[in-house]
């Protein structure tokens, strides 16, 4: 159903921001609980976007197919604070922008809207994900996820961009601090290919290094400051990369994932430091002899629903049951 894709894209946010605590709370061994509640299933999905179903070599485009949404996902993986009972009227009227909707279940669907996710989604490597025995992975849709994580390095070695990106994901996933930083170099050529939600990849690793900067040897005195100030400026852009690459959810996802920094910039050295992070990712494409990749944008519905705080399933119900 069209609210329940929605809402769990709205978990996306939680899933990616739960690797990126682990990795931040690495050094101290305690295992983070998930927000989003597990069932008696073995396998909940928390993300939506398909992959190829076919492997696809260098730089060839692929295109997402079918998602399948488990239809028992909880609406407790999103925060209810508004009386969603009432029509929204903002959101009724992006509602109205499509005119194919049809209810379908306890629900209502557009093929036009749906077609609109999963291309941007696709797009910018947001993958179908799936929390399963204690954690996260790719779901199983693509050839490539089934192949062992030597085998996709291999192929991202010779060019393959897409076993890049999974590798990339699936690394990052991992949560632990090893595996992230072998990582880093595949993020990297993910992000280059137009796969923006691998900057989450890059600004996780550098809060696990504050992190552990902060506590060398469970000592704080022992804190080298300038090179954490470094490493808090580096974060501080890395959180303006995915809005200057036009990835909405992105850019959502990198803020606050600190509680807070030691260390304030001004605005200026800020922007300084991205715009340097973005030259790295032009010159990476510039080397690689990579075409900026075209992204189509992200609806405007789901923008509008995934910055909204209440329920999307009784919002969206709200509107046409007016």
């Amino acid at each position: 159903m069209t609210n329940k894709i929605i809402a769990i894209l709205v978990a996306i946010v939680i899933a990616l921001s739960i690797v990126a605590y682990q990795l931040w709370r690495a050094d101290e061994h305690r295992p983070v609980q998930a927000v989003v509640q597990e069932h008696n299933e073995p396998t909940e999905q928390v993300a939506v976007a398909e992959g190829p179903q076919e492997a696809k070599r260098a730089e060839q485009q692929e295109q997402p197919n079918d998602v399948v949404v488990d239809e028992d996902v909880s609406q407790d993986t999103i925060e209810v604070v508004e009386d969603d009972s009432k029509a929204d009227a903002k959101l009724c009227q992006l509602i109205d922008e499509y005119d194919d909707w049809y209810p379908k279940g306890d629900s209502y669907e557009s093929d036009k809207f749906m077609t609109e996710v999963k291309a941007w989604a696709f797009s910018r490597g947001y993958f179908e994900t799936e929390y399963s025995q204690g954690s996260l992975g790719i779901k199983k849709r693509s050839d490539y996820d089934y192949y062992e994580i030597d085998d996709l390095e291999e192929m991202a070695k010779a060019g393959d961009s897409m076993a890049n990106v999974r590798l990339a994901y699936r690394l990052y996933l991992k949560s632990d601090l090893e595996s992230m930083e072998r990582a880093q170099p595949y993020c990297d050529r993910a992000i280059a290919d137009g796969y923006t939600a691998m900057v989450m990849c890059k600004s996780s690793y550098v809060t696990a290094q504050i992190h552990q900067e902060k506590h060398k040897d469970g000592d704080s005195d022992r804190t080298d400051p300038e090179r954490l100030k470094a490493l808090e400026l580096e974060y501080s852009a890395w959180q303006h990369v995915s809005e200057r690459l036009g990835d909405e959810l992105g850019s959502k996802l990198a803020i606050n994932m600190l509680p807070d920094l030691e260390n304030e910039f001004d605005q200026e050295t800020i922007e300084k430091t991205t715009q340097s992070l973005i030259e790295n990712i032009e010159m990476q494409r510039q080397q690689l002899g990579i075409n900026e990749r075209q992204h189509p944008p992200i609806p405007k519905l789901l923008t509008y629903v995934l910055e909204k705080n209440g329920d999307p399933m009784n919002a969206f119900k709200a509107c046409f049951e007016e």
